[in-house]
């Protein structure tokens, strides 16, 4: 399977509606437009034989290098080979809003920009789309100065350039060509996609270079908004820009990731379709997007929080699509082969059926983050807040199918009971916070209480001393590390302190943690460790005065993350080769708090040494 390329090898572009990945090797070769959870017109990570890539490379022998251009989602990749050197620079088109009133410009355009460096090198480009995820080519039409088109459903896709042509193949379902680029000199490619009619054909020879300084300006302006000023800055801007290309602009909505179907264990079947919002991740997303004062993201997240709950309530799903839609049906795109073998290909998310108690604190513990940069809150939210109170009241002494949504029967899981107190505990605090009078805060008070105590006596074991995954087992699990992170408990209590110890010592391998022991959840196989889960472990560490050990594992955490500081779902300890959905919102979203809590440890530490 040498044809597939390493997951940490491709850098993410996007425009805040749909995302590309591009590989240091020239290949777009994942790329859903119009929107992240639309078909795939490039899928060749998924198949590398039909499903189709852009890629732009020299002819003969090279070796290359990958990079973003600092504090900017442009991505620059630099060719070297015998006859000299180019650089490909890649980027989807941003502009800031008030542009886009006094420009006309196509939905999406990518745009790459081959440059000359040093001597005469011969590339070659292969462009070759697809209809949905591969299932068939796309048919190519030549329209000369106005380039290669095809049409899918209401979308036209122009691919453009300043070559003097690009010839079909014969069975015009490709375009294949070879060119010279000479020191100093440029060329540029445009693949454009328009839902409009008539279609807006971007004009390319003189003001493409524009747009891409464009999109440079609209980055590192947004990059500078950042009001963190700490240790692993650079990280952290990084994971803050590609949560920023993980993000829905129309919608407000974070998507949990671009893709689709890249394993959690090669060749295994745990492949997931992760181009959804999860509310699991709205907490701890709320609280990054506000630390690092990013609070047009926060209003907007928390407002998509809102919309979309509203269609399911007065129940929450797991997840919804960018638009709010709850129905995400599960299919198999049984034509393709999957990333190095990996089957089946899924599109959709069953997980969308299961009852995750946790959720409803989740949402309740997001809005009470998001209630510290507002004042009021209107009478439906209040209304609607109230009675996800009164769900957990009624539902908290069911089973679950827990936070990691195996596929297994429910049981009760200890995170879910604790999320199920935080919800209480916040929807309390934001009665008291408002003056709501006409809420049953005794009530909840109460089920707080037993909620409390359930947890303590049954979710907990003192022949361990540690909490466990679930009442009714001593195993352990990486969600047991978010108790103290959402205030449940004292990051340096005794309790506490015996999780972290046996979480460590039974999950974690060649320091990095897995979710949970392999035992039976529903699916053959395993999976790699999880990512988030060490950067939940380092925010225990650094919270409970072990900061040395918090900031050798950070360093340990992201030393895989040399090509473009990207972060997988999960890891190969034996390898060190990233698995899983790339790159991981969630996993981005735990490197800043864990990057926030060290930081904020070490400021304590001094000021008590002052």
């Amino acid at each position: 399977m040498s044809e597939y390329v390493p997951i940490s090898h491709y850098g993410l572009i996007g425009n805040c509606r749909s995302a590309a990945l591009v590989s240091k090797y020239g290949s777009i070769d994942w790329c859903c437009i119009p929107e992240f959870h639309s078909p795939a017109i490039f899928s060749a990570i998924l198949d590398h034989e039909r499903g189709g890539a852009f890629s732009i490379h020299p002819a003969g022998e090279f070796s290359s290098t990958q990079k973003y251009l600092p504090q900017t989602n442009v991505i620059e990749t630099t060719f070297n080979s015998a006859a000299g050197s180019v650089k490909v620079t890649d980027c989807f088109v941003a502009m800031e809003e008030e542009n886009k009133l006094t420009e006309l410009f196509p939905d999406h355009e990518v745009l790459r920009v081959v440059e000359g460096i040093t001597g005469s090198v011969k590339l070659k480009l292969e462009y070759n789309p697809t209809i949905y995820y591969g299932k068939k080519a796309a048919k190519l039409k030549q329209f000369k100065k106005l380039g290669v088109h095809f049409y899918y459903k209401e979308n036209i896709c122009v691919l453009q350039s300043t070559l003097p042509e690009m010839p079909l193949n014969t069975s015009k379902e490709r375009v294949e060509v070879e060119f010279e680029v000479n020191e100093g000199e440029r060329v540029i490619f445009s693949l454009s996609c328009s839902t409009q009619h008539p279609a807006i054909i971007p004009e390319i020879t003189t003001t493409a270079i524009v747009r891409l300084a464009n999109t440079v300006d609209y980055w590192t302006s947004w990059a500078s908004r950042c009001k963190y000023d700490g240790i692993y800055k650079d990280e952290v801007i990084r994971s803050a820009l590609t949560l920023k290309l993980l993000t829905h602009a129309p919608s407000g909505a974070i998507v949990a990731a671009p893709t689709t179907s890249l394993p959690e264990e090669i060749g295994g079947v745990r492949n997931w379709d992760y181009r959804f919002c999860w509310l699991r991740d709205a907490s701890f997303t709320v609280r990054a997007l506000i630390k690092l004062g990013y609070y047009d993201e926060a209003h907007a997240y928390m407002s998509w929080v809102l919309h979309a709950t509203r269609l399911t309530r007065p129940g929450l799903q797991v997840m919804y699509n960018v638009f709010g839609i709850a129905n995400l049906k599960e299919q198999k795109l049984r034509w393709m082969e999957g990333y190095r073998g990996s089957t089946p290909v899924r599109v959709g998310n069953a997980a969308h059926t299961q009852f995750q108690l946790d959720v409803y604190g989740e949402v309740l513990d997001a809005v009470f983050s998001y209630s510290k940069i507002i004042e009021t809150i209107d009478s439906g939210t209040k209304r609607f807040l109230i009675g996800l109170g009164k769900t957990i009241c009624n539902c908290w002494q069911n089973k679950d199918d827990g936070i990691w949504e195996i596929r297994s029967e429910p049981v009760h899981h200890t995170h879910s009971k604790v999320m199920a107190w935080v919800g209480l505990d916040r929807l309390i605090k934001l009665c008291n916070k408002y003056g709501w009078d006409d809420v049953p805060v005794s009530e909840f008070e109460r089920i707080k209480g037993s909620i409390k105590q359930a947890i303590e006596s049954k979710g907990y074991k003192e022949e361990i001393g540690s909490y466990v995954n679930d009442f009714d087992s001593t195993e352990p699990g990486t969600a047991l590390l978010t108790f103290s992170l959402v205030g449940y408990v004292d990051p340096r209590s005794e309790r506490m302190k015996g999780t972290i110890d046996y979480v460590t010592e039974k999950l974690c391998r060649n320091g990095f943690a897995y979710r949970y022991l392999e035992t039976d959840d529903g699916l053959p196989g395993k999976e790699g460790a999880f990512v988030v889960g060490n950067f939940w472990l380092i925010e225990n560490l650094a919270k409970s005065g072990r900061i040395k050990e918090a900031t050798d594992l950070f360093d340990h955490t992201i030393k895989n993350t040399e090509t473009n500081q990207l972060l997988a779902e999960e890891i190969d300890p034996e390898k060190m080769e990233w698995l899983g959905n790339y790159p991981q919102a969630f996993s981005h979203i735990g490197l800043i708090n864990a990057a926030l809590s060290i930081n904020e440890e070490q400021n304590k530490n001094t000021l008590k040494w002052k």
